[in-house]
């Protein structure tokens, strides 16, 4: 029972299938009852579309941040608060007895018509000749008071340089559209009642 029902919807839309060529067949015939179909363009439908406009693509930008100096304060020493001192040798100039030995010396002398060499014998004698004498000797010492400083000031890096690529995001728009759209596929559509009566 189940497969008999299924032979005969089977058969009805072969028998659906084979009307409209029949009946597109005779439409150029004088017995064309009226019946009949065109293929036409499906109709066009329209839709709202949500489009995205790009008013500025993202980019990256160096930002740099400046290097930061500042001033630093420094204590110097300046002098160590020692000094030298010399005072020179003193020293003066006296007379003094020396005592001149007695010595042996060569001279020449004119005896009887002729020179000869004499050995003479000088004797020893006391004479005052002068002398240099220390009277002080020379000395050096050191002084010692308090040190002396000064300040100085000084620029130094507190902070080195930096850069930073920083991004900027797109910008969008969204814009809603009407537009009209026209399928590829055809359909058949029916012609009037009273066409082809005359034919």
């Amino acid at each position: 029972m189940r497969v008999s029902s299924c032979l005969k919807t089977v058969a009805a839309i072969f028998a659906a299938a084979l009307l409209i060529p029949a009946a597109t067949s005779q439409a150029g015939d004088r017995d064309c009852t009226g019946n009949c179909y065109e293929e036409v363009p499906a109709p066009s439908y329209y839709r709202t579309l949500k489009r995205r406009i790009t008013l500025q693509r993202g980019a990256y930008e160096i930002d740099r941040e400046p290097s930061l100096y500042g001033w630093a304060t420094k204590r110097v020493r300046v002098d160590d608060g020692v000094e030298w001192h010399r005072e020179p040798a003193v020293y003066k100039t006296v007379k003094v007895r020396k005592r001149l030995k007695s010595r042996t010396v060569w001279e020449k002398r004119w005896v009887d018509g002729r020179h000869i060499m004499c050995e003479v014998k000088i004797p020893g004698k006391t004479v005052w000749v002068n002398k240099k004498v220390l009277v002080k000797p020379a000395r050096r010492w050191k002084t010692r008071s308090a040190p002396t400083y000064k300040y100085v000031k000084k620029r130094i890096l507190l902070r080195p340089y930096k850069n930073r690529a920083v991004y900027h995001e797109a910008r969008h728009k969204y814009v809603r559209e009407r537009v009209e759209i026209q399928p590829e596929a055809t359909v058949w559509q029916p012609l009037g009642k009273g066409f082809g009566k005359d034919w």
